[in-house]
């Protein structure tokens, strides 16, 4: 592509303008590392709510998710921003701005912190959904062992009939009976 100077995307060097876009988005890469990190832990912590059947902790630590998502929102549409810019510099359409691409055009200093940032944010996405997965599975699970429970105790107090439609017995798969219907 030629941006608005004659120049194609790859003669553009690092420039007074440039600079100061780079660090911005340096910094926000950063910040959303820390976010990530953050919602790391509360998924972590998550579990050991679930384990401990902490309703209040629960509510408590979904609050802090939900900062923690609205922290990464708006720092998304920084960056957006900040791409935008950087491709109004470049002359290029801001879809064709990547990580990659920008490390290709910083300084030495800048690729590095760069590729620090990528390398960071990928692990800590990652770590985010397994963690996110692992109590998705144990919610699941447990959501599962309550309808069991749930459909044993309607046959135990409204049992289906004792005839089938063409007047055999039905025969009974329950294992176990009420021995106080009082609480």
């Amino acid at each position: 592509m030629v941006d608005k100077v004659g120049y194609t995307f790859q003669d553009v060097e690092m420039n007074s303008e440039l600079q100061p876009l780079y660090d911005s988005m340096i910094s926000v890469l950063r910040r959303e590392s820390d976010v990530y990190r953050e919602m790391c832990a509360l998924f972590s912590n998550e579990r050991e709510i679930l384990v401990k059947s902490d309703t209040e902790e629960l509510y408590e630590n979904n609050s802090r998710k939900e900062t923690c998502v609205l922290k990464a929102k708006m720092l998304n549409e920084v960056r957006v921003k900040l791409v935008e810019k950087i491709a109004n510099v470049f002359g290029v359409d801001e879809q064709e701005i990547t990580v990659s691409t920008l490390i290709s055009h910083g300084n030495s200093r800048q690729k590095k912190e760069l590729l620090e940032c990528r390398s960071t944010l990928h692990a800590l996405v990652q770590n985010a959904h397994e963690l996110n997965e692992r109590n998705k599975v144990l919610l699941d699970s447990s959501i599962s062992y309550v309808r069991k429970s749930i459909e044993f105790i309607n046959q135990l107090l409204s049992p289906p009939s004792t005839y089938l439609n063409n007047g055999e017995l039905r025969t009974q798969s329950m294992h176990g009976k009420i021995v106080c219907r009082e609480g």
